[in-house]
């Protein structure tokens, strides 16, 4: 008798485990499309940091920069020296037409004066790396970085996660049967799984072309509405996402 029992309550638990589904609800986690971490692209030390935890910032915004002025310095060498040889290519030009210097002999102080201008737009472009960019609106969720903090370039060292807020998105995986009952566009109710006065719509942004012969379910993302008045909302909270009744 124990026995039975016992095995009646490892069935009852195994059923209230299973996901739900049979009444048109999933279970899902809201998420983003972006969230990266940004590094700096350079070999420096951390000079000023403008944002913090939680900040929103938006795409390009400055998040930090580093110490500058040895890459100034870069700079204005390669423009010492591609202005000494822009003077001596125009030299050249002058010798060539008074037939003083060889054709030949001016190529070559042309090309000496392209390498110049390209060391020059190098030495600028490496200065651009001291700024510290947001790669795409959204909000600051870590910040690694310090003031004073040296960063190598080789160790692609972390300075802050960026997360996109929009769009938020919802993954549920569905049976194989209810391939044909799904479709890009159809809309959906969303309630956060803990606050269940939290409710939205949503619309099915994507719906796998392939099923997972193991689980024999397909993948299907759906966008989920942001309301501004209700901040739950956000990336990581667990949902359920109700799917009409089927029509087709």
């Amino acid at each position: 008798m124990k026995k039975r029992f016992s095995v009646g309550l490892l069935l009852a638990a195994a059923a209230a485990a299973a996901p739900r589904g049979d009444d048109g609800v999933y279970a899902s986690h809201l998420m983003v499309d972006q969230e990266v971490t940004v590094a700096a692209r350079i070999t420096g030390i951390v000079a000023t940091i403008l944002v913090d935890r939680g900040s929103a910032v938006t795409q390009g915004q400055v998040l930090a920069t580093l110490e500058a002025s040895e890459f100034d310095a870069a700079i204005r060498q390669a423009k010492e020296d591609m202005d000494l040889k822009k003077i001596e290519y125009e030299r050249a030009e002058s010798l060539v037409a008074s037939s003083v210097m060889s054709p030949q002999d001016r190529d070559t102080q042309k090309a000496q004066y392209l390498v110049a201008v390209a060391t020059w737009e190098r030495a600028k472009a490496v200065r651009d790396y001291c700024v510290i960019r947001a790669p795409f609106a959204g909000v600051v969720t870590e910040k690694y970085a310090r003031v004073g903090e040296k960063v190598i370039e080789d160790k692609n060292d972390p300075l802050f996660k960026i997360s996109a807020t929009d769009p938020l998105l919802a993954r549920v995986y569905l049976p194989e049967e209810k391939l044909l009952r799904v479709r890009v566009g159809d809309r959906v109710a969303v309630t956060a799984d803990r606050f269940p006065d939290v409710k939205t719509t949503g619309e099915v942004q994507f719906v796998s072309p392939t099923v997972d012969p193991a689980s024999g379910t397909f993948q299907v993302i759906v966008r989920v509405r942001r309301d501004p008045g209700k901040t739950v909302l956000r990336p990581g909270l667990a949902v359920q996402v109700r799917f009409a009744p089927d029509a087709r």
